[in-house]
């Protein structure tokens, strides 16, 4: 680890005030991980609008194309469709669901962008059609705690990136941990090395209740479901 990785981390920690949060941190300080995607899918992602990194980019592939139990993903925000391409170029089904509309966006990067509902979910399409990958990717346009009420479909790989206050957090991961496969994945974006404090809090109390955290690549980390489940 680099001086100015070790500064950030430092950084990080310092902002901390509860002890699950800590220790989540340093569990994905311990399993850090380093994918680079393939050349060929990296230049699909980068024109993409979104704010996953090529280190995230390419953790979710390699999770994607190796994680060995069968299924779909689960993707709780899509924006323009940055993950969602990952995952659909490695070969993964995808339910993309989002409201496509920053009008209901907690504070958070997405108000930094001035486009309307219907200009980011267009966005989204074409960006599926430019990557061949529409018929991979099925859109489920909604709030996810009211997508959640009527779901049946389980998955692989849940990933969750929607809204960013702890309600939304906690909710998303109430409402839909329950899908996710025997040994399935949970992964999240917006963890560590980020200013979004309620998604890192909403997180850690996933420990005491049993997952365990596997592996970090930028502000993701990815959990393992607890043995009772």
């Amino acid at each position: 680890m680099s001086i100015v990785q070790l500064m950030t981390w430092a950084r990080f920690l310092t902002r901390l005030s509860q002890p699950e949060e800590l220790q989540l941190t340093l569990a994905a300080c311990l399993h850090r991980r380093a994918f680079i995607p393939p050349t060929e899918v990296w230049a699909v992602i980068e024109p993409t609008g979104g704010f996953l990194s090529a280190r995230e980019a390419g953790f979710l592939f390699h999770a994607a194309n190796t994680w060995p139990v069968a299924g779909p993903v689960i993707e709780l925000g899509s924006y323009e469709g940055r993950s969602t391409l990952v995952f659909a170029l490695a070969g993964r089904d995808v339910h993309a669901v989002d409201a496509w509309s920053l009008d209901i966006v907690e504070a958070s990067d997405y108000q930094q962008i001035e486009s309307s509902m219907e200009t980011v979910r267009e966005r989204f399409f074409a960006n599926l059609r430019r990557a061949g990958v529409e018929a991979r990717v099925t859109a489920h346009q909604g709030l996810t705690r009211q997508v959640a009420q009527h779901w049946t479909v389980p998955c692989a790989i849940l990933f969750i990136d929607a809204g960013h206050s702890y309600e939304d957090v906690s909710n998303d991961l109430r409402l839909w941990t329950r899908f996710l496969l025997p040994d399935g994945l949970l992964i999240m974006h917006d963890v560590i090395l980020h200013d979004h404090r309620d998604v890192t809090r909403a997180a850690s109390e996933l420990l005491p209740r049993g997952w365990r955290v596997i592996a970090c690549a930028g502000s993701i980390v990815a959990f393992s479901q607890p043995t009772s489940r």
